[in-house]
């Protein structure tokens, strides 16, 4: 079925204290997005993506306290069998870590502190404690401060819990007319986990199944070993997004029957057209070697025209009033309601929203993984030919038990389109949806219709009464070819008579266009759902602006006749529906549930057999790690030069200064006042003083590496080092290390 197995025994990130610590989560630099959703600095301080190390100038600050990197306990603490938690902090030279955890409106409070002081690489671990101890609903991250001249090489949430190594995942992704979206997205993470030895044995735990439906599928992939992946490409009929998803996973599940030794454990069904970074997807199957439940994931998805703006973190279908908690039933109308939609992620206020555990009703297949038992059981995706497929199935899981969770520790970047072809099927499907998975009745259904018919009418367009009386057609005609193993030629007929002129939008200034065609007496409402327009005729004309697609249309005006015509059939239709509803709803439940069967895909398969090769399959290769010229092995460059003097001069003062201001403060305390408490620059200065203690020009700090150390004396006694010497306790450093480091040309005591 595919390669052979990867090594099943994961090895351990790092052993500390005679436990192994396995990997959960590391720095993502993917710098898919947005930069400031990876990382926090100071000014000056600049990385690459997916790898090299990070230097630090004396003073220099980096943070974690971002989306991306964040650590966001509760999928951990609820999903998973990880029960501790520690961080692992890889660097090296002088600086200061402090472990932060933060929730939705509460300030953030240090959890951990520790200071790391090494001329080589070196690693410093930071216990955490029980997972579950942790308040609920936070978020950790962690602040360095570089002391002195410090670089950072990864740092790392690290458990004792043991994943599972044999936990393999079958990533599934379809495409048509966009296998180089789909192939860039292949060549990412292969780039990513070049060098990379912890992502590299992830991926070779995947294997990739693709199904491109394109005309000239087979010279798209002549030269894909390139990608060194588990890779097998099918070519098959485009059947749309939704049927060739499950004409795909129809294919996948039968290799899996023909070697069921060799099965993945996992699925995950991933989109043509997103962006999601190699470290998200190793979070991902670490998230599975450690389930504890069975469920549905996904995550929050991010615009990629707008990649600091949250598209939806999931969704609940047809209720307007959830945030409310009010009593839904399964009374639903047609809108989806996109969880988190327009939120902003520029700066750092909404972080927290993402603590709480995000129970959803429905996720999309932008991300959408499960385990494959589960997959089985609940059947395949509906035959939709685009639209709605994921809502679908998403309600078939929670109707079963299943819940459909959003993981904020992973994050895909997607651009939404509309058109009115992909309005009808959403329509369309929306409906058949509700004859299932919701208890409304008929005049629901009609009065939605009504509305959008008033909707329309009231600008006289006649294109927007005809596409949804389409629907009402589709409805009513129980013996088409609509949710059988023919279904798209439904699709193929009616699609093309969905299409509408329409004309690209000016160039240039958007905000200022739509001013001036205000100005100049237009009336500009959005393609879909315009709304109510009684003054429309004191316009000079009504201009529709589908502006995803960057596109409009000027309505031209219609004769009375012509419009009350329009709205006659239109109506004839919804009465229709509205006397045949209960044999409507029968039929077309009966056919939507048939739709998601093994024996119906099998007979699709079977139609498409002809038609259906394997035209690759090619081997997990790891790859050589591209060499970059700014990423240099551990100790092989200095740190960042040594600050100037009159720069450390300047510092040296301020803080003096601080220090002056303290102490006046303490001495305040006896008259009442509360003493300010004292910062890390008390740790800076004592670095500037042993660089420049008689304020006169200093040699350049030596590479990483050069023997610094004093011999220690062998009447050394660390505990009395640290009673005698309180500012060394409070760091947390090892005073061994400390004394032969500083200590000595400090002059320090050592003893009583």
């Amino acid at each position: 079925m595919s390669a052979p197995f990867p090594p099943t025994d994961i090895p351990p990130w790092h052993h500390h204290a005679g436990l192994d610590l396995y990997r959960l989560q590391a720095l993502d630099r993917s710098m898919l997005g947005a930069p400031s959703l990876y990382l926090a600095a100071s000014e000056g301080v600049a990385w690459q993506s997916t790898c090299g190390s990070i230097d630090l100038r004396a003073d220099d600050w980096l943070g974690s306290g971002t989306l991306r990197n964040s650590f966001y306990v509760e999928p951990w603490a609820r999903l998973s069998s990880v029960r501790d938690l520690s961080l692992v902090i890889d660097a090296q030279g002088s600086l200061r870590v402090r472990v932060m955890c933060a929730s939705l409106g509460q300030p953030a409070q240090v959890l951990r502190e520790a200071h790391m002081d090494n001329d080589l690489p070196g690693r410093c671990v930071l216990p955490i404690g029980a997972i579950d101890a942790l308040p609920a609903n936070s978020r950790l991250f962690w602040h360095i401060d570089a002391i002195d001249g410090a670089r950072l090489h990864d740092a790392v949430w690290c458990s004792r819990t043991r994943p599972h190594g044999a936990t393999r995942l079958a990533v599934l992704m379809r495409t048509y007319g966009r296998t180089r979206d789909l192939r860039a997205q292949l060549d990412r993470l292969a780039e990513a986990a070049a060098g990379d030895a912890h992502h590299s044995a992830a991926l070779a735990r995947m294997s990739f199944w693709v199904l491109d439906a394109s005309p000239d599928a087979p010279a798209l992939w002549d030269d894909a070993d390139r990608h060194g992946l588990d890779l097998r490409v099918l070519e098959a009929p485009n059947l749309g997004g939704g049927g060739n998803a499950s004409h795909l996973i129809h294919h996948f599940l039968a290799a899996c029957d023909e070697a069921p030794g060799e099965a993945p454990q996992e699925v995950l069904i991933l989109d043509d057209d997103g962006a999601v970074s190699m470290e998200s997807m190793s979070r991902y199957l670490t998230s599975c070697s450690l389930r504890t439940r069975a469920y549905v994931a996904s995550l929050p998805i991010l615009m990629k025209s707008r990649p600091t703006q949250v598209w939806e973190d999931g969704g609940f279908w047809g209720r307007l009033n959830f945030q409310q908690q009010g009593e839904f039933g399964r009374r639903r109308n047609l809108s989806p309601h996109l969880l988190k939609h327009g939120l902003s992620l520029e700066g750092f206020e909404h972080l927290d929203a993402f603590g709480p555990l995000n129970t959803c009703e429905y996720a999309t297949f932008i991300f959408f993984g499960l385990p494959t038992d589960l997959l089985r059981r609940l059947g395949l995706p509906a035959a939709f030919f685009l639209r709605g497929d994921d809502i679908e199935y998403s309600l078939r899981a929670q109707a079963a038990g299943v819940e459909v969770i959003t993981n904020p520790n992973l994050a895909a970047w997607h651009e939404p389109g509309h058109s009115p072809g992909q309005e009808y099927m959403a329509i369309l499907h929306a409906v058949l949806i509700n004859l299932t998975h919701s208890d409304g009745d008929a005049a629901d259904l009609v009065r939605w219709f009504e509305q959008r018919l008033v909707e329309h009418a009231s600008i006289d367009d006649l294109a927007g009464i005809q596409l949804y009386q389409r629907v009402l057609d589709a409805l009513l005609d129980l013996d088409g070819p609509l949710l059988t193993p023919g279904f798209e030629q439904h699709y193929l007929e009616v699609l093309p008579d969905c299409a509408m002129p329409m004309a690209p939008l000016p160039q240039g200034d958007r905000q200022r266009w739509e001013r001036e065609a205000q100005q100049q007496g237009w009336l500009l409402r959005p393609f879909l759902y315009p709304g109510y327009q009684p003054d429309a005729d004191r316009h000079r004309a009504t201009v529709l602006v589908n502006a995803g697609a960057g596109t409009y249309r000027e309505l031209a005006p219609i004769e009375p006749r012509a419009r009350l015509q329009c709205m006659q059939q239109y109506l004839e239709r919804l009465q229709s529906i509205a006397q045949g509803f209960d044999v409507l709803q029968a039929h077309w439940r009966e056919r939507l549930a048939a739709s998601g069967r093994d024996a119906f895909w099998a007979e699709v398969a079977g139609r498409h057999a002809p038609s259906t090769h394997t035209v690759l399959h090619t081997a997990f290769r790891a790859r050589e790690a591209t060499p970059e010229a700014s990423s240099l092995p551990f100790g092989q460059a200095a740190l960042a030069p040594a600050v100037p003097i009159r720069e450390l001069r300047e510092r040296m003062e301020r803080e003096l200064a601080q220090w002056a201001q303290l102490r006046r403060g303490e001495a305040g305390t006896a008259r009442g006042h509360r003493a300010p408490r004292p910062s890390r620059w008390i740790d800076r200065l004592w670095a500037w003083c042993r660089r420049a203690a008689s304020l006169t020009p200093t040699p350049p700090r030596p590479t990483l590496g050069t023997n610094r150390l004093a011999p220690l004396p062998v009447d050394f006694d660390p505990a009395q080092y640290l009673a005698l010497n309180a500012d060394v306790a409070r760091t947390g450093i090892d005073p061994a290390h400390h004394y032969r480091r500083f200590g000595s040309a400090e002059g320090r005591r050592y003893r009583l």
